[in-house]
């Protein structure tokens, strides 16, 4: 019995000199990591958006009801004027994929970047692959610029798959939908002047 509960004892301790530690080492790194992750959205705004000097955060949105979340949402500005709005959103896909869209005010697709992706590696991970190319030879991210998303963009006719990940595919359009959403209902509520 005694042997027993030293063990219990010892493990305890262990177990909390590593939470301590632990809690220690991410009070260092949190910082850097929410540091790298904004500049990293700021520099997909910026290849979205090359000639805007300005992306104002607005924060008086509607959300779509959807399993989508967006989580940061712009109105992009050159020289005063207003060039487009952009949408930082996280979905399911076939795991979870965080990307940002843009559109113009006509809700035209300016550009969509994707942050990061979970889904499997082999399929999945080719939608953020820069050397993915579809039989069109642009990148599956890339071939949503220039698509009018004033209606619901749709797998087959609006944009290809990636061959044997149809649902990351699916899914991905599903977000870039629900942005296209947010940023149709903000206009239309009068948000874009």
């Amino acid at each position: 019995m005694k042997q027993a509960l030293k063990l219990g004892f010892t493990l305890a301790l262990y177990a909390a000199v590593s939470c301590f530690a632990l809690a220690i080492v991410n009070n260092f790194t949190a910082p850097v990591i929410e540091q790298h992750a904004k500049e990293k959205e700021a520099a997909a705004l910026k290849m979205i958006f090359p000639d805007a000097d300005d992306f104002a955060a607005i924060t008086d949105f509607e959300k779509p009801a959807s399993s989508t979340s967006i989580e940061s949402f712009y109105k992009v500005m050159k020289g005063g004027n207003v060039l487009g709005y952009a949408a930082k959103c996280s979905g399911p896909t076939y795991d979870t994929t965080t990307l940002i869209a843009g559109f113009a005010p006509d809700m035209t697709v300016s550009g969509v970047h994707i942050l990061s992706t979970t889904d499997s590696p082999g399929f999945g991970q080719k939608a953020a692959d820069p050397g993915y190319s579809n039989s069109k030879g642009k990148t599956f991210y890339g071939q949503f610029a220039g698509l009018n998303a004033s209606s619901p963009l749709s797998l087959g006719s609006d944009f290809e798959a990636i061959s044997g990940a149809t649902i990351t595919s699916r899914s991905i359009g599903a977000i870039i939908n629900d942005a296209a959403l947010t940023v149709s209902n903000y206009i239309r509520k009068g948000g874009a002047k």
